[in-house]
């Protein structure tokens, strides 16, 4: 039904009611489904329009002459499908046989085999085949993004047909392809492949604990993008918060999901920016020690010093390659001049020499692009580490999913405002080993509770009242009222033990 030509006749015979019949060679030209058969059938009815078979005569607008359209549409129909079916046996057999049935992946093309024309095997795309290899040898390293990979395709000439970018979607779905290290895997079956490997499966399976990790803190891009999802929960009934946005309003809220054959939460809505700016300010009173960050960044600097050592080691290997390619070039050039080799000679020797060249270029870029990359990380790590809040601030949503996630495990509001906060592990253990700690002005300001301790029951929030009592974890577990806040060697600072806060 959605075939151009047989629209414009229907279109056709419903504007000129002049055409009193349309006229086709055989009726399974015109439908191999016997359900849109009876549907251009009603519809030509409708308009007073015949339809007559060249070969096969007898079909009339009788009810015998419908009856028989009908039949031998069915058979049309069963004809389309055994049809079908023998096409996907064929399509099974060539894949049991080590080759790719239907369209081929970036990177290689179908062909015809040298003995046998008529049969199609695969081949490596050798313009862009090394560019696919590179989009893995870069993606590997940790270092790039899907977009930046794909934008570094395209400057290297990668183009789709309307030589356009490669859409996100696709760069994925390439960088997943396990075809690329040799495993066909189509309509639920697994074989190897014959074709020639642009990879290995080594670098297949790194590439895919990089895009494991890369999604791991993963913001998805949404229309409005709610960074808490999944850390805020009600005080009152212990339900996780959701966020929705109000068209009418134009406003965001987050507030407690207990609904359906619950008792619905009298809890209060509380808008996206309240509540998110509460645990941004959270970050101000943050505070490592001086032992600490000296420990840090101690070894910040040896992490650097290493990395650099060792792409400084792959960029003399690269510049040495490089060497022995101009002198090699020298080399032909002489030859040439010398009439020791011909002109076609020299022009493929030249072609070759020059595509390495480009290609280990490119590769002292990337060396480069890594290191100053790297620098950018720990510059950015020594700044979370002196001034939490403005690193945290500064950052787009995706880093401070990230920053969220390594420090905070849970956000516990009520009446608007959070009433209690748990670190994440990792927090914990810092605060614990009191290398990280809260500075005095958070006392001051009566902030939420911090929980270090998990052996803490929950209790719902009531205005006024206790809020959590602390289970008999050992003998030495104290009560609520009985934990001071620890005060550290810092003269502004406080480390929190168990519970504290306001």
């Amino acid at each position: 039904m959605n075939r151009p030509g047989l629209q414009d006749m229907l279109l056709k015979i419903q504007d000129d009611k002049t055409i009193r019949a349309v006229f086709i060679q055989d009726t399974d030209r015109l439908a191999r489904n016997a359900l849109d058969h009876m549907q251009i059938k009603a519809i030509m009815k409708k308009h007073d329009v015949e339809l007559f078979s060249v070969s096969q005569p007898g079909i009339t607008d009788s009810p015998e002459g419908n009856f028989m359209d009908l039949v031998i549409a069915g058979v049309n129909q069963l004809q389309s499908q055994i049809t079908s079916r023998k096409t996907l046996k064929s399509l099974e057999l060539k894949f049991w046989e080590g080759w790719w049935p239907t369209g081929v992946a970036v990177g290689y093309l179908n062909a015809g085999e040298p003995d046998d024309e008529k049969k199609r095997i695969i081949i490596v795309d050798e313009e862009r085949a090394p560019l696919i290899q590179e989009a893995f040898k870069m993606y590997v390293t940790g270092d790039y993004s899907v977009f930046e990979v794909r934008d570094a395709l395209y400057k290297k000439g990668f183009r789709t047909h309307a030589d356009k970018r490669l859409a996100h979607s696709k760069m994925i779905e390439i960088l997943k392809n396990p075809f690329y290290y040799g495993e066909m895997r189509w309509r639920g079956l697994v074989n190897t492949g014959k074709h020639k490997l642009l990879i290995d499966k080594d670098l297949w399976e790194r590439v895919q604990l990089v895009m494991a990790e890369h999604n791991r803190y993963a913001c998805h891009r949404q229309k409005f993008n709610f960074i808490l999802r999944g850390l805020t929960f009600c005080a009152n009934c212990g339900q996780r918060y959701t966020a929705e946005h109000h068209p009418k309003k134009n406003k965001s809220y987050y507030h407690c999901n207990r609904s359906g054959d619950q008792i619905k939460c009298q809890d209060k809505y509380v808008e996206v920016w309240d509540i998110e700016q509460q645990v941004a300010n959270l970050f101000k009173y943050i505070e490592f020690t001086p032992n600490f960050t000296d420990r840090l960044v101690t070894k910040i600097e040896k992490i650097y010093s290493g990395r650099k050592e060792v792409i400084n080691k792959d960029k003399r290997g690269l510049n040495t390659q490089k060497m022995m390619l101009e002198k090699k070039r020298d080399t032909a050039e002489e030859k040439l001049f010398g009439g020791l080799i011909t002109d076609d000679d020299f022009t493929r020797i030249k072609v070759k020499i020059k595509e390495q060249l480009g290609l280990l270029q490119d590769e002292l870029y990337i060396q480069d692009k890594k290191l100053n990359m790297r620098i950018d990380e720990l510059q950015d790590m020594l700044l979370f580490v002196r001034n939490a809040y403005e690193a945290y601030t500064k950052s787009p949503d995706e880093m401070k999913r990230l920053f969220l996630g390594l420090y905070w495990e849970r956000f516990e509001v009520a009446d608007k405002k959070i009433q209690t906060v748990i670190p994440s592990p990792i927090i914990r253990g810092l605060m614990q080993a009191e290398d990280m700690v809260f500075t005095k002005k958070y006392k001051e300001i009566a902030g939420p509770r911090i929980i270090t301790d998990l052996a803490v029951e929950f209790t719902p929030f009531i205005a006024g009242k206790s809020k959590s009592k602390i289970a008999p974890k050992t003998q030495k577990s104290r009560q609520i009222a009985e934990i001071p806040a620890m005060i550290s060697n810092q003269p502004n600072s406080v480390i929190l033990d168990t519970v504290w806060g306001g």
